[in-house]
């Protein structure tokens, strides 16, 4: 695999720091003592790989219902279950009537809901003679209808669930009112262990705040068990998300409903900081799913990766992140067979079948246009492809060694020096570095030769492919041919009489060729539309195109 793995002392700093954080968060928001929590979280290491917010939001959701947390043995179950899950369970064992909740009976919830009407309220402490139904309505402020009233009567016959069902298919018409919406989607099981008294409250704000129509409901039933304080926080916090209006995206995107917004506000400062423009947010929401914790802590692997990091700033690189453990095995296997310096996104995020049928053609393991254009983009603000594809072995170069020598190339010359120039990208970083020093620690001072910046860039090009008769077979010399090729003066001395002449012409004309496709101002604000695309298959543009030799 060519993920880094973090050694054992960070890890184990890691760990302690988590720990102690998440130690203090259930100290805080729940009154248990130190001893207590650290037993706890011994025996429940799993709890430290929660996102932070869904532990802080269940222990904030456990003290605004007065949940107790003991016995601890059961807690853990409470801090597993997502944010909203957690709240409409409590709220639904407080609309049957249960008295004092604690962890034992919130994670045991599904074995009682199996039991019989009398046998859970004696278990739960309900009193005999309360009447279930009755504590349902008086939770929604209403008087029991008389058509659901008979239906204590018979609870004896009845397990809670069924008698809870019950309740809720009388509430779709007469208190929810949705009569549009089929018996099976109510139960259906993701409504099950879901409150009535806040699918009701949230049909109201739904219908109130976000003119939430029919129609909408129709097509996205489940948002009608989205919390309703939580959707008054995201209208609270946010106008805008990525730039688009709240209400908007709230109605565009109703998973969103569902979603901490502290832990989006996080989200969105950290694309600020690792310039994820807002364009690429929006073709991929599914981000807003991932802990901030998660997400930088991704973030800075794939940076750190010798192959990804390449990709830190491409269209795609949150689905990258989201889908990291199948990025991590294929990047692992490429590796495996020698491929890993051509990995790109499609590699990584195709259909299983897709990539065994490029693996097995070798497309998808050779450099290609589209994602190289992506390189020249980020790194000049101009496409060069064109240029660069003229280059009979433009494919073989792995994306991160042209990406490096991009970096190198811009820190000593211009973008206008580097494109004129734009097949040196494809020659190793060490050998340029060494002909380039040759070269002007030999002419640097010399009287009779006078070099610009972009003429020296052009001799080492020109001294990089002298030897294989500018076939660009040169960017296969290993570096001690290299060091013979960049050793070789300018002298006509040196060089056989009956080629002084042809030699110092081609050198002269190369140095003062006129056809290098000089960059200018719209050049640089060019922006690389076909890159935004969010489809998985791995075709490129064709690159079939006859390879041409490098000009010289």
């Amino acid at each position: 695999m060519r993920f880094s793995k973090r050694g054992s002392s960070r890890s184990s700093i890691t760990y302690l720091l988590k720990k102690k954080e998440f130690q203090k968060i259930l100290i805080t928001n729940l009154g248990l003592n130190s001893s207590d929590v650290e037993e706890f979280f011994d025996t429940n290491k799993s709890i430290l790989n929660f996102p932070r917010h869904r532990l802080i939001n269940n222990c904030l959701i456990c003290q605004k219902y007065n949940v107790n947390a003991s016995p601890l043995l059961n807690f853990q179950y409470c801090l597993m279950l997502s944010n909203y899950n957690l709240e409409h369970r409590i709220n639904l064992l407080k609309d049957i009537g249960v008295p004092d909740l604690n962890s034992s009976l919130v994670s045991k919830m599904v074995q009682l809901f199996r039991k019989r009407v009398s046998t859970f309220k004696e278990k739960t402490n309900i009193a005999v003679e309360q009447n279930i139904t009755k504590n349902i309505f008086d939770r929604l402020g209403r008087e029991v209808p008389s058509d659901i009233s008979q239906l204590e009567s018979s609870s004896n016959n009845l397990t809670v669930n069924q008698y809870y069902e019950a309740c809720l298919l009388h509430c779709k018409t007469r208190i929810f009112d949705l009569p549009y919406l089929d018996d099976k989607i109510l139960l259906h099981k993701y409504m099950k262990f879901k409150s009535i008294s806040m699918i009701a409250e949230t049909l109201k704000v739904l219908r109130i705040n976000l003119d939430y129509s029919e129609e909408l409901i129709k097509m996205n039933p489940f948002v009608i068990t989205a919390p309703a304080d939580n959707i008054k926080s995201l209208l609270d916090r946010f106008t805008d998300i990525c730039g688009i209006p709240i209400i908007t995206l709230l109605r565009k995107y109703p998973r969103i409903l569902f979603l901490d917004p502290d832990n989006i506000k996080r989200l969105l400062m950290s694309f600020k900081r690792y310039e994820i423009p807002d364009e690429y947010v929006q073709k991929f929401m599914k981000i807003f799913k991932m802990g901030n914790d998660s997400f930088l802590e991704q973030m800075e692997i794939i940076k750190r990766h010798p192959d990804l990091h390449v990709w830190c700033k491409h269209p795609r690189i949150l689905q990258i992140i989201v889908h990291k453990d199948m990025a991590k095995d294929r990047v692992g296997y490429l590796n495996i067979i020698n491929r890993s310096k051509w990995v790109r996104p499609q590699t990584v995020l195709s259909k299983q079948d897709d990539l065994e049928r490029f693996l097995q053609t070798g497309a998808s393991t050779v450099l290609s246009k589209k994602a190289l254009r992506h390189v020249f983009m980020q790194e000049l603000g101009v496409d060069k492809n064109d240029l660069l594809t003229r280059h009979q072995h433009w494919k073989t170069v792995g994306f991160a060694d042209i990406e490096q020598m991009f970096k190198y190339l811009k820190k000593h010359f211009t973008i206008n020096d580097i494109c004129q120039n734009i097949h040196i990208v494809l020659y190793s970083r060490s050998k340029v570095e060494k002909v380039l020093a040759d070269l002007k620690r030999r002419y640097s001072q010399s009287t009779e030769y006078s070099f610009t910046n972009s003429q020296y860039l052009a001799l080492c090009l020109y001294m990089l492919e002298k030897d294989t008769h500018f076939t660009g077979d040169g960017i296969w010399i290993n570096g001690h041919n290299a060091k013979q090729q960049s050793s070789l003066p300018l002298e006509k001395g040196n060089i056989a009489e009956n080629t002084v002449n042809d030699t110092v012409k081609s050198i002269d004309d190369y140095l003062n060729n006129e056809d290098n496709h000089d960059i200018d101002d719209d050049d640089l604000n060019t922006k690389d539309s076909n890159d935004m695309d969010d489809h998985d298959d791995l075709d490129d543009e064709d690159e079939t195109s006859t390879t041409k030799r490098q000009r010289t």
